[in-house]
């Protein structure tokens, strides 16, 4: 049983989490922009994508690889997998398993190549799952990791921070606010490096602002429904409308700003 309400929420959105709301998204965006970074060498045997989601990356990748890699999807939502494997079925080197940072189920020093796009602030335990990086990857090993920062989202969260502290309470609303883990550079550094070899690691982030309308942002914006789950059933309509409002008060000429901030963990080739 679940009870992880990220990994309950990204589940139960499995079917419809590409449709076009999403796929037109600023994460689909800056989703699609990292993964086209992503060069794989011929020497890649083993590359694993942790939180692999629906498998579009995977499948992407698979197309344009050599046919000696493998490849594995981890994610810990049951019907993410079902739709990635569903995915991929065309690519029989790629295989999805049930995992995540904090459990990857390969065995020590088996990985040329780790990525993750979008997925890394949404560990529980960051230090186990460095640790669990660290574990498999093979000595020369290369990795991707993208994920959001510390200052993510700011327009928004400075809108909506207070319409969700009112309607969850400070108890709630702090639980919740943990769930994503959201890093500086330099704090991002200082955990890896407790791991891998610091000399090796690149730190890099980037901050990109999206404009679009309230229905597109909307579209997106239920792939975080899970953090506010503790919100009553009796005010989560009221909420809704007051969340909406806010969010239409960012309205400028280009449309409704979104700025992602984005940290890039990366291991280079040696």
């Amino acid at each position: 049983m679940l009870t992880n309400p990220v990994v309950e929420t990204y589940s139960r959105l499995a079917a419809e989490y590409d449709n076009e709301s999403n796929s037109q998204s600023c994460w689909a965006y800056a989703s699609q922009q990292a993964l086209e970074s992503i060069v794989l060498r011929s020497e890649y045997r083993l590359v694993v994508d942790v939180g692999c989601g629906t498998g579009k990356a995977l499948a992407q990748l698979a197309a344009q690889s050599s046919p000696a890699a493998s490849f594995v999807g981890l994610d810990p939502a049951p019907n993410m997998r079902v739709v990635a494997r569903q995915k991929t079925q065309d690519f029989r080197q790629v295989q999805i398993l049930d995992g995540c940072f904090e459990h990857i189920p390969l065995t020590s020093q088996s990985v040329d190549y780790l990525f993750s796009i979008f997925a890394f602030h949404w560990a529980t335990d960051l230090n186990r799952a460095v640790s669990e990086i660290a574990r498999v990857l093979r000595p020369a090993a290369a990795m991707d990791l993208f994920f959001v920062g510390r200052n993510n989202g700011r327009e928004f969260i400075q809108k909506t921070s207070p319409i969700f502290l009112k309607y969850m309470g400070p108890a709630l609303f702090v639980q919740a606010a943990k769930l994503r883990k959201q890093l500086t550079k330099d704090e991002a550094f200082a955990l890896f490096a407790k791991y891998l070899d610091p000399r090796r690691l690149l730190i890099e982030e980037s901050y990109n602002t999206y404009y679009d309308t309230l229905e597109r942002h909307l579209g997106w914006w239920v792939r975080i429904e899970g953090q506010f789950v503790g919100i009553p059933a009796e005010k989560r309509q009221q909420c809704d409308s007051d969340v909406k409002k806010a969010i239409s008060g960012l309205q400028q000429d280009r449309g409704i700003p979104y700025t992602i901030h984005e940290v890039h963990v990366k291991i280079g080739n040696i």
